[in-house]
C-alpha cells in the first residue's frame, strides 16, 4: 500500500510570504521606536529641554498591514528641524546689524515679561504674559535699568555686558532690586551690589552636537539583526 503526499508550491509560498512580511514588519517598527527613542534622548541631551525632543515622530509604512516592503520614517516638522539643524553642524550665529547678541547669566532668569505686559500689571506666572528671557523682558520683570559695560576681547575680539546695579541675588541666584532688609540682605553691603545680567558678544560658533548618520547608521544594523533573529527563531 502506497500512501502519496503533495504540498501546493503556490500555497507554500504565499505562507512563507507572509510570514516574512510579519517578521520584517515587526522588526521595522521595533527598529523605528528604536531610533525615535534615540533622537529624542540625543536631541534632549543637545538642547537641555523637554519639549523639542517630542517633535520627533515615526511611522511604519505600509500603516496597518504587514509587508516585505516595510520602512519605518521618523521625522520632526519644519519649525522644530529648523532648530535642530543647529546642532547639526557647527553653525556661526552673527548678531544682525553688526550689533550684539545676548547672552543671559544665570542671573537673568529663564522668562521675561512680554511687551506691554507689565502695564497689565502681570508677572512671569500669568498666562500669555511670559516670553523667553530678553533683556527688554528682564526690565520689564524686574523695573531694573540694565547699564551697558564694554570691556575689549582677546585678540582684538569684542565684548561687553549687561549689568544690573544696586542689585542682589534672590531664589535659583536670579538678579532682583536690593532691598536693605531680610535674609541675606548684608551680604551685599549697604546699597546692593553690580551682577552681570547678560554677556554681550558680535557673533559665537556652536558645536557640533547632534550625529543623526551615526544614530541611523547603529539603529539600521540592529534593525537588520531584530530581522535576522525572528526569521532564526
Amino acid at each position: 500500500m502506497r500512501v502519496r503526499t503533495s504540498i501546493s508550491a503556490d500555497g507554500l509560498a504565499a505562507e512563507i510570504e507572509k510570514e516574512l512580511a510579519r517578521d520584517i514588519t515587526a522588526s521595522i517598527r521595533e527598529g523605528t521606536d528604536l531610533l525615535k527613542g534615540r533622537l529624542r534622548a540625543d536631541t534632549q541631551s543637545a538642547f537641555k529641554g523637554n519639549r523639542l525632543p517630542k517633535a520627533w515622530r515615526g511611522n511604519v509604512y505600509p500603516k496597518g498591514q504587514d509587508s516585505i516592503d516595510a520602512a519605518g520614517f521618523v521625522a520632526v516638522r519644519k519649525k522644530a528641524a529648523e532648530i535642530i539643524e543647529t546642532a547639526i553642524e557647527a553653525t556661526v550665529i552673527r548678531a544682525k546689524g553688526g550689533r550684539w547678541l545676548a547672552i543671559p547669566t544665570e542671573a537673568a532668569g529663564k522668562f521675561g515679561l512680554k511687551r506691554g505686559a507689565n502695564g497689565m500689571g502681570a508677572t512671569v506666572n500669568k498666562r500669555g504674559a511670559r516670553e523667553r528671557i530678553t533683556p527688554g523682558g528682564f526690565e520689564r520683570r524686574t523695573g531694573m535699568k540694565l547699564r551697558f559695560v564694554y570691556e575689549g576681547g582677546k585678540k582684538g575680539g569684542r565684548r561687553a555686558f549687561l549689568v544690573a546695579d544696586q542689585a542682589m541675588l534672590g531664589a535659583g541666584r536670579v538678579a532682583k532690586p536690593y532691598q536693605s532688609r531680610g535674609r541675606g540682605s548684608r551680604l551685599y553691603g549697604p546699597a546692593g551690589q553690580t551682577i552681570v545680567v547678560f554677556i554681550l558678544v558680535p557673533q559665537i560658533t556652536t558645536r557640533k552636537r547632534l550625529d543623526l548618520d551615526a544614530i541611523a547608521n547603529e539603529v539600521g544594523a540592529r534593525t537588520a539583526g531584530l530581522i535576522v533573529r525572528k526569521r532564526s527563531s
